[in-house]
């Protein structure tokens, strides 16, 4: 008999010929070796791994806390029948000598009746607070939903909204009368009047304005030379900041500093001079004052005379 033909092994693991197929001469990358086929043959660009931070465990922060009063089968804990029933005084007071153990055992008793009774009573006032100011904020926030949901609409929403709610029957068939027509024309009328008036003396006072401040236009090469001379000086006689007796941060005579004049007015020296009434600011604010009466002043005549006043005028 002959011998039999030895079998092949069959493969374990099935590989992919795309994947295993070795090629030695090529210029393309790694992911460029695959099959069109493959999931990875486009190379799309991936984004790093987004991970997001554990919460921060803050030390000492409480739990939260259970309710103590539920379960009590309907009854107030906080209640002195309650607490009547569950602190219940010894019936036969035994003697006990002084500093024996069970003299100090009835103190440790009668002390956790105590705790018991003033705990339930303080924990039922707080819990009573919360509630009312969780109820208030509640009821708050429901009346401003309401008074939002019942708020009349807008105009402007009106007439963009999608759904106006007219009656196109009566809008396009109905004919208003001569009387209406003539009604509404003179409504348009007295309101075109109305706008073209605003429009009118917006563009006096713009123009009155103008005149006021054409003054100090610079309209020559000889009027912009002369300003930028007086703002930064010339190159002989440069412009300078401070002089001897106002040099707070060492400015002097020839100081480039603007500091030399001293340190800018703060918001609370602002203030002070406004609001100050007496006191030792008192004094401090008479300047402040003579400026805000004379702006006053000045508001009151150009109300007045129906015309823009300039800083000289007032």
């Amino acid at each position: 008999m002959p011998p039999r033909t030895p079998l092949a092994p069959a493969p374990s693991v099935w590989r992919c010929p795309q994947c295993t197929t070795h090629r030695s001469f090529t210029t393309a990358a790694p992911l460029r070796q695959v099959g069109p086929e493959h999931p990875r043959y486009i190379a799309i660009p991936e984004p790093p791994q987004q991970t997001l931070p554990d919460r921060k465990f803050i030390k000492g922060r409480l739990p939260v806390p259970r309710d103590v009063f539920a379960g009590s089968n309907g009854k107030d804990k906080a209640s002195d029948e309650w607490l009547d029933a569950h602190t219940r005084q010894p019936q036969h007071d035994v003697a006990r000598q002084p500093g024996s153990r069970e003299e100090w055992k009835c103190k440790m008793s009668e002390m956790r009746r105590r705790n018991l009774r003033e705990g339930l009573a303080s924990l039922r006032v707080r819990k009573t607070h919360v509630e009312r100011r969780l109820n208030e904020r509640a009821e708050q926030k429901q009346a401003e939903r309401a008074e939002l949901l019942n708020r009349p609409e807008r105009e402007a929403d009106r007439l963009t909204a999608p759904s106006h709610g007219l009656d196109l029957d009566t809008l396009f068939s109905h004919r208003p009368s001569p009387a209406d027509n003539a009604a509404r024309l003179r409504t348009k009328e007295d309101n075109l009047a109305v706008h073209a008036h605003a429009a009118l003396t917006a563009r006096l006072g713009s123009l009155h304005n103008l005149y006021l401040n054409a003054r100090t236009f610079i309209i020559t090469p000889a009027a912009l030379d002369a300003a930028v001379d007086d703002a930064f000086g010339s190159a002989e006689r440069p412009v300078t900041f401070g002089d001897e007796q106002d040099s707070l941060y060492g400015g002097g005579v020839n100081s480039a500093s603007v500091w030399a004049h001293g340190r800018p007015e703060r918001v609370q020296d602002m203030l002070s001079r406004a609001n100050s009434m007496g006191g030792s600011k008192a004094m401090d604010g008479v300047g402040g004052f003579s400026q805000i009466n004379r702006d006053r002043v000045g508001r009151i005549g150009e109300v007045l005379t129906g015309g823009k006043m300039d800083e000289a005028g007032r």
